[in-house]
């Protein structure tokens, strides 16, 4: 009971005064030595982010997802074409929004790279360099991801989805 209440305040204190999220939904976990883009970054209810995990760049993350120690979402790249200018003082690129729905699980020490989407309910195997988008309901893995499987065929994600509906009313 102490240690559900000590893990609240902590999750508040991070919310309120060292994050500073873009939005923030109900329920969220948040471990520590994480790395948040301030103001750019919007959490869904019922997100967990495990620890060391970097969140840079403009970043959407949907319900019920779960992101494990270490994961790395990363923002546009370095203009590293420009003739005279040294790498280590290249402006930044634009930064795409990258996109993570609903009932996602992204694997310890996955790297999701600028302005992708992670369908919903798919899942990222731990150490997967995503490059490409997520199709709704895939299972990737590898670097480059590749897909692995489905984690459902069509009847169950049509069941799936109708059980989901009635558990949010």
């Amino acid at each position: 009971m102490m240690r559900k209440l000590l893990v609240r305040l902590l999750t508040a204190f991070q919310l309120a005064f060292v994050y500073r999220f873009k939005s923030v939904g109900r329920n969220i976990r948040l471990d520590r030595g994480l790395f948040i883009l301030p103001g750019r970054v919007s959490l869904g209810d019922n997100v967990f982010i495990g620890r060391y995990s970097f969140l840079d760049g403009e970043i959407q993350i949907g319900n019920g997802v779960m992101l494990a120690g270490s994961v790395a979402i990363v923002g546009g790249d370095h203009a590293y074409r420009q003739v005279g200018q040294p790498l280590f003082a290249a402006p930044r690129e634009h930064w795409n929004r990258t996109v993570i729905h609903d009932d996602v699980w992204v694997g310890h020490g996955a790297i999701i790279l600028n302005g992708l989407t992670i369908g919903r309910g798919a899942m990222v195997a731990a150490g997967s360099v995503v490059t490409r988008d997520v199709a709704p309901y895939a299972i990737v893995g590898g670097n480059p991801a590749r897909l692995i499987s489905s984690r459902f065929d069509a009847a169950q994600q049509a069941e799936h989805e109708r059980l989901l509906a009635t558990l949010r009313g």
